[in-house]
């Protein structure tokens, strides 16, 4: 009996552990073109995931269903890929815990495919996020909650979907920056301000009914507060890391703003810097809950520039996983293919098609994947800062000059 009631218990706290960790993962950031040194839309994502995780990049090429667009691939994983398209359209996310229990779908809902979808066919962030809002209000989103982070040339937006039909939408003003751990970050809505809010019509209203919404007590109506789950608004992994960003952009502890004006202008530099925020190493070498850590598997940077074209003027910087010990690397969006080795298979369609197939054992099934060697090396000891310099050195060369061999510039690296 005592057994049975001992092994019961740890598989509660199993899933306890389980089920909390999933308010812990990833963090983003997205800075208006105001808001930064260049006049540039600075977007930049964590991507954090517990267990065995491989990356893959591929260059999928432009058909006449899609557009061409980078793809950063996790295989198996149906939350965590992130892409870039030729319009500089750039799409991550970030779980957000809902408090629904119900949530209608029809055919199943969608998860996995709202990032492709946003990747093959958005030609600009609004459009993303009509794409997103489209796909949530006919299917349904079949996840608790997450946070869509989706940046174009000239403006960023967080859509904000809960289990079910329900969605909303804000846009980053362009003199402010905004960042987000694993909850909601969306507070007061306006959906008659068109030009900064997007959702659902029904967002208010069913809000009412399930209880989670009363005028009178709560005054103006509160996304966050009205649909976050309790334990993700109350994660101190999630305020601590929230913390962290909210000090190095405006000097102070988290206030309860959606975004704010930055003490001072932001840099490509201070995007990866954030990216790279965590505490002091535990003796052991192990980095604890920061916002770079253990389950950091890659940081992206998008850099879009508007004045430049897109081909030369958007950019995803990838580091293959810790991004405190871990290379910068510059993805532009006219390439057109990857470097051969960066990915399981051969072809980015073939890729696409068995995303969820043989995804187990991935290191004894691909020994030579090129993401050991990453995987291998994050040391926190070590510093990247003079290979980062060289990184910078060659691009600000490739740019000045009328080198378009996007292809040949990304290989060298690799």
């Amino acid at each position: 009996m005592m057994k049975k009631l001992l092994l019961s218990l740890a598989m509660l706290l199993g899933s306890l552990g389980l089920s909390l960790a999933q308010y812990d993962n990833c963090f983003s950031i997205i800075a208006g073109r105001q808001a930064t040194v260049d006049g540039s839309v600075l977007m930049a994502h964590n991507e954090d995931e517990s267990g065995e995780q491989m990356l893959n990049i591929y260059v999928v090429p432009a058909t006449d269903r899609n557009l061409r667009y980078i793809w950063c691939e996790f295989p198996g994983m149906e939350v965590a890929d992130v892409y870039m398209n030729q319009f500089g359209v750039s799409v991550a996310s970030n779980g957000c815990p809902s408090r629904e229990d119900k949530g209608e779908l029809s055919d199943g809902g969608v998860l996995y495919e709202i990032r492709g979808s946003v990747a093959k066919y958005a030609h600009s962030a609004r459009e993303a996020v009509e794409i997103i809002g489209s796909m949530v209000e006919t299917f349904g989103y079949k996840g608790s909650g997450r946070s869509y982070i989706v940046a174009d040339p000239t403006e960023g937006w967080v859509v904000s979907v809960v289990k079910g039909k329900h969605w909303v939408a804000q846009r980053v003003p362009d003199d402010q920056v905004m960042t987000i751990p694993n909850y909601y970050v969306i507070g007061e809505v306006d959906l008659e301000d068109e030009a900064n809010f997007a959702g659902c019509e029904d967002l208010i209203e069913y809000a009412l009914s399930r209880g989670w919404y009363d005028p009178e007590k709560d005054g103006a109506f509160n996304f966050a507060k009205a649909y976050a789950s309790e334990k993700s608004m109350q994660s101190v992994n999630n305020i601590s890391r929230h913390k962290e960003a909210w000090a190095y952009f405006f000097g102070q502890d988290r206030p309860n703003e959606f975004a704010a004006v930055p003490q001072k202008k932001v840099s490509l530099r201070d995007m990866m810097n954030v990216l790279s925020l965590h505490e002091k190493p535990t003796a052991d070498g192990k980095l604890e809950n920061s916002i770079c850590n253990d389950r950091t598997v890659l940081a992206s940077v998008f850099q879009l520039r508007p004045w430049m074209g897109f081909d030369k003027g958007c950019v995803m910087w990838n580091a293959m996983g810790h991004p405190c010990s871990q290379v910068f690397v510059p993805w532009y969006a006219g390439i057109t293919e990857a470097p051969a080795g960066l990915g399981r298979y051969n072809s980015p369609f073939e890729a696409e098609l068995k995303h969820m197939s043989n995804t187990k054992d991935k290191r004894k099934n691909y020994p030579d994947h090129f993401y050991w060697k990453y995987v291998d090396g994050w040391n926190v000891e070590t510093d990247p800062g003079e290979q980062q310099r060289e990184v910078f050195k060659e691009r600000r060369k490739f740019e000045k000059g009328n080198d378009t061999d996007f292809n040949g510039f990304i290989r060298k690296f690799y």
